[in-house]
């Protein structure tokens, strides 16, 4: 295995992987550390809601003790509300900074909403956006059909961009993109669960139902070839698993990472769960 293939999940602090995941009785100040002693990288979701204060980061970064590969995703006034003024972007890359001063930023991740099509101003918002996060390594994540093309890999590719591959479930009009083959410098892949049923969140106002999915082995196996591969072509692959309901993003993230042979990412202890 490629040193560059790091695994892990979207998010960390969930009371509910205690147990399954964190020893029970583990603060939660303490999981930061927990998480960084089993994997090597972990994507920062809650930033699309807001951006913390840059000490936030400095703790993390501090907590982690170099172990970790930080990826962060935009705030949604960038990638949901075309919001690309100083107001909106400033505060996210002073956040920013340690992690960059660190050397352990991997990549900053736009997700589109699903309802951003491939047409000439869903084409702008995307460059408006990535023109102001310019000169930090960008992933781009783009869940409608409509982008499921050469020339929008190509369009991402100009901008030396990466296009984010998605797991997620097979309904009319969402994005088939499960592949990896990165379109700039990262391959970036996130697994979201292929539940059909919830995905858009009936009856669900958190909207975590969509994520309540457990992958099976036959469904992680077919990844293997594509992600090996990615990792030959990209500077480094990012692997993340959003499926964090019941924990199951840990038990996933863990079993992909035994089909992938590599013990880096897998628990030394085999009393981990207890």
């Amino acid at each position: 295995m490629t040193p560059t293939l790091l695994l892990g999940t979207s998010g960390y602090s969930y009371d509910e992987w205690h147990g399954v995941f964190y020893p029970r009785g583990l603060a939660k100040s303490a999981r930061l550390d927990f998480y960084a002693s089993v994997f090597r990288a972990l994507e920062i979701n809650s930033t699309y809601y807001g951006t913390p204060r840059p000490d936030a980061a400095r703790r993390a970064v501090r907590e982690a003790r170099g172990r970790l590969a930080f990826s962060v995703k935009a705030p949604g006034d960038v990638t949901h509300r075309g919001r690309a003024d100083a107001a909106a972007v400033n505060p996210f890359l002073d956040y920013l900074e340690p992690f960059r001063e660190g050397g352990v930023l991997s990549a900053v991740l736009l997700q589109f909403p699903n309802g951003l099509h491939n047409t000439t101003e869903g084409r702008g918002l995307i460059r408006q956006a990535c023109g102001a996060l310019a000169g930090l390594p960008l992933a781009v994540e783009l869940r409608h059909a409509s982008w499921d093309n050469a020339a929008a890999d190509a369009f991402l590719a100009d901008m030396a961009v990466s296009r984010v591959a998605i797991d997620q479930p097979e309904l009319r009009g969402l994005s088939e993109s499960r592949r990896a083959a990165p379109t700039g410098p990262i391959a970036y892949v996130r697994f979201h669960g292929r539940n059909a049923a919830a995905w858009y969140g009936h009856g669900d106002p958190a909207g975590d139902s969509r994520y309540r999915y457990r992958y099976q082995a036959g469904e992680l196996h077919p990844w293997i070839p594509a992600l090996r591969d990615a990792a030959e072509k990209a500077t480094s692959t990012l692997v993340f698993f959003n499926n964090h309901p019941d924990g199951n993003a840990i038990l996933d993230a863990l079993a992909l990472a035994t089909m992938l042979g590599d013990p880096r990412a897998v628990p030394e202890s085999g009393d981990l769960f207890g």
